[in-house]
């Protein structure tokens, strides 16, 4: 991580070398001294030295183990309110909303969103892009030092988005490191089955561990919401399920970039939860600033005149890039002509790409796509095994941000739109976000 988590990093590396280097120089010495050395040994000391200074050590190491569970059990218990949002879609614009509309409040808050960036938002409302050492996933230790920062800054409050995917971790991340007051579910969606499915069903009952035994959750989710039902009566939990269309569209123009109603409707349900004033959060909520890898929308020209950019690439499951493109056409913002796509694809996300070149023939309407990212061809296989026409497909897999833009404008219809979807944390993502701003389009971000 950044600054932030320093000396509790030197702290943890010099308990780790008191521990481990004890064993580490016995197994390398064990190389080198032969057994009848060993027979010695305790033929002269006794088995009693040896064995109670192999227990002295891993008493240490226990002890260690204690004292950083009770520190963390302490500081937990220092924060009254503690809100854990997980879900398939919108958790990181759910927790800065919530974060907003309770620092609106008066509560001194710390949130902490996973999202396309690691975002730190202490107590005094200031933003940090957490620094992730470069291995494949992040650690779960980060939400255990963003828990001592928070009681560092005596906050009253954190909002902390659920970083976990596997079933274990998520455990983990709730029963040990969080230990939530309140729950959050957004919704439930076709994403990560692999892992925590293989059905939406199997889905909702892994995400229902982050709910807390005898506590209460809330979620937006309507499809599922009777199997969240079950898990929560299960865990002696209460369950507030609220209504997405009790927020008016009026109420999300105000917004100044493009919002969503279960993320609105979430944080609004919280805010009622914890009896804080409605119209204080909602001011703190329009005031509030999107994530990186939000919706943004883009007007650009081409050849054949004026169409316009999508750039949703956080939306990397079919369902949600349906309900994006309906509610985008619901609210005016696009007139439902012709697509084409831009899928960014990832090679330790297969799944999707399959997922997503399945839907080209069935359910996404795209009239050309151009893929990009890492192991285009299997997604370009996958499609035209689908049914989908191999000469619609555009392979672009080591294309510049600018390129790809090229190769959209290339394509895209006068009147229609171009979606970019599939995965943001790629540099290509990142990139592609950052070409559309420099060329001075007009950009409304949203999340």
């Amino acid at each position: 991580m950044g600054p932030a988590e320093s000396s509790s990093n030197r702290t943890s590396g010099a308990w780790r070398l008191l521990i481990w280097a004890p064993l580490v120089i016995l197994a390398i010495a064990s190389g080198f001294v032969s057994p009848s050395t060993w027979g010695g040994l305790v033929a002269l000391w006794g088995w009693a030295p040896l064995v109670t200074g192999l227990a002295a050590v891993w008493a240490v190491v226990g002890f260690r183990g204690y004292r950083e569970w009770k520190d963390h059990t302490d500081r937990l218990e220092s924060i009254p309110i503690r809100i854990h949002v997980d879900g398939s879609r919108g958790k990181t614009g759910t927790c800065r909303l919530i974060g907003a509309a309770l620092r609106a409040n008066g509560l001194r808050v710390v949130v902490k969103t996973t999202g396309k960036l690691p975002v730190l938002i202490d107590a005094a409302g200031k933003e940090t892009v957490l620094e992730r050492p470069p291995t494949p996933t992040a650690n779960l230790r980060e939400q255990k030092e963003i828990v001592r920062m928070a009681r560092e800054q005596n906050a009253q409050a954190i909002v902390i988005e659920c970083m976990a995917v596997d079933p274990e971790l998520r455990r983990v991340s709730q029963d040990t490191l969080i230990r939530a007051t309140l729950a959050v579910i957004t919704n439930i969606r076709r994403d990560h089955l692999e892992v925590i499915g293989p059905d939406l069903g199997t889905g909702a009952r892994n995400l229902s561990d982050v709910i807390p035994a005898n506590g209460t959750v809330m979620t937006a989710e309507q499809r599922l919401l009777p199997t969240l039902q079950d898990e929560a009566q299960r865990r002696h939990a209460a369950i507030v399920a609220v209504n997405p269309d009790g927020v008016s569209d009026s109420l999300l123009e105000s917004f100044p970039y493009i919002t969503f109603k279960e993320n609105v409707a979430l944080a609004l349900g919280v805010c009622e939860f914890l009896g804080l004033d409605r119209e204080r959060a909602l001011e703190g909520m329009l005031h509030s600033t999107p994530d990186y890898g939000t919706v943004q929308l883009f007007e650009r020209r081409n050849h054949a005149g004026v169409y316009t950019f999508v750039c949703a690439l956080g939306v990397n499951d079919v369902d949600s890039l349906l309900e994006l493109r309906r509610e985008l056409i619901r609210r005016k913002k696009l007139d439902g002509g012709l697509l084409v796509g831009l899928f960014n694809s990832r090679d330790d996300r297969a799944p999707r790409s399959v997922e997503f070149a399945r839907a080209l023939t069935r359910e996404i309407e795209f009239r050309s796509v151009v893929v990009t990212g890492r192991h285009t061809k299997a997604f370009v296989r996958s499609a035209v095994r689908h049914g989908y026409p191999r000469d619609q497909l555009c392979e672009m897999e080591d294309a510049t941000p600018n390129e790809l833009l090229d190769a959209i404008d290339a394509r895209a219809p006068a009147g229609g739109a171009a979606f970019a979807c599939g995965n943001m944390v790629t540099s290509v993502g990142y990139g592609l976000v950052e070409a559309l701003l420099g060329r001075g389009s007009d950009g409304h971000a949203g999340s």
